[in-house]
């Protein structure tokens, strides 16, 4: 086998990504090496490459990642559902590694927040065993981080996008206690969005409202269980509100995610609920995302306002088994409209960072 593999390489932000060979690590106890089969590129990818988002460098990005399985590490013998694994399975895994023995990770059941905490495709490369990210043609999985089996029904760019947009949209679905006939507002029809939409749409909700401002992509999440689509990008938000109303009997929505990343729309979903509704703030995933809101109104209208930052173990097996279950229900292959290889990496984060596809994919 060869004993090299090929990675994408950031060295500085806004620059193309350089391609650099580096030696396959030594499978140590309870570790894993796959090959990379697919990854797509996140919105998060695009930030950190564009400098928006700050990074240890040199990094190789990707973090939805797929792979097959070449070597077992002792030890590894099942996936967290409990599955056989073997040399070749296909799986996915959790975005983390973390200790599981943290205050946060023991105590308070939050994985993503471990003291120790090692992120893929967001960590430098630049010590062995280098290769945590998914723009490479291997990645090595470490102790503290979870495991799944992928179906043998899902398609590579069906299942690749799991291991983070999917799984964050499951968790925060939870974090809303999401309920059938419930009314959602959906604000933003990016990757986040369509997930969104799809999984009200599965658990039953009423209407199902996504606001965007490019058509193409509203017209596109109709297929993915939006009831009403809004594009805002001519609209006060007086009329915007007006429209949610209407299609509530005055009331309101029941729950709200906020899934473009853009804090100017916050104060528009807190308005667009219920009173006593539920809102999720998940697409902004930096600092510096300041907005003014009348805290009264909050208390008064008894709103619940909660952050969602990536998942739990649960929220990815979670995810998995609706994109099994609902197979050929919804298009999600659809979703990755853009395919390259590791030779034309550069051209995919352009092709990503246009915003006329929801997801490119990396096939190395």
């Amino acid at each position: 086998m060869k004993q090299t593999s090929r990675a994408a390489v950031m060295k500085i932000p806004k620059q193309d990504l350089e391609l650099i060979e580096y030696p396959l690590p030594q499978v140590e106890k309870d570790c894993i090496l796959v090959k990379v089969i697919c990854c797509t590129i996140c919105g998060s990818d695009l930030h950190t490459w564009q400098g928006r988002r700050k990074s240890p460098v040199p990094i190789i990005l990707g973090h939805e990642i797929i792979g097959k399985i070449v070597e077992l590490g002792h030890g590894v013998t099942h996936d967290s559902g409990d599955q056989l694994l073997n040399v070749g399975d296909r799986i996915t895994w959790t975005i983390m590694d973390n200790c599981g023995k943290c205050f946060f990770c023991r105590e308070k059941g939050l994985m993503m927040k471990c003291r120790s905490l090692r992120k893929y495709g967001h960590d430098s490369c630049a010590n062995p065993p280098h290769l945590a990210g998914g723009f490479a043609e291997h990645c090595y999985i470490t102790p503290g981080t979870c495991v799944v089996k992928i179906p043998e029904n899902l398609s590579d760019e069906e299942v690749a996008p799991a291991n983070c947009t999917l799984a964050t949209a499951v968790a925060a679905l939870e974090a809303l206690k999401i309920q059938p006939l419930e009314n959602i507002l959906i604000q933003g029809a990016g990757a986040l969005g369509f997930y969104a939409s799809a999984l009200a749409n599965y658990y039953g909700c009423n209407q199902i409202i996504v606001t965007d401002i490019l058509d193409h992509r509203l017209d596109a999440i109709k297929k993915f269980g939006a009831t009403k689509t809004i594009n805002t990008k001519n609209m006060e938000n007086s009329e915007i509100i007006d429209t949610i109303l209407s299609l509530t009997h005055g009331h309101g929505v029941d729950c709200a995610i906020e899934a473009a990343g853009l804090p100017s729309i916050i104060p528009l979903g807190l308005k667009s609920l219920r009173i006593g509704g539920r809102y999720a703030l998940v697409g902004i995933v930096f600092k510096g995302a300041d907005f003014d809101y009348d805290a009264g109104d909050i208390v008064l209208r008894m709103l619940n306002v909660m952050g969602v930052h990536n998942y739990d173990t649960k929220h990815l097996q979670m995810g998995v088994d609706f994109l099994s279950k609902t197979c050929g229900e919804f298009p999600f292959k659809s979703l990755v409209s853009h395919h390259v290889t590791l030779d034309d990496i550069n051209q995919g984060l352009r092709a990503a960072a246009s915003g006329e596809h929801i997801r490119v994919a990396v096939f190395p």
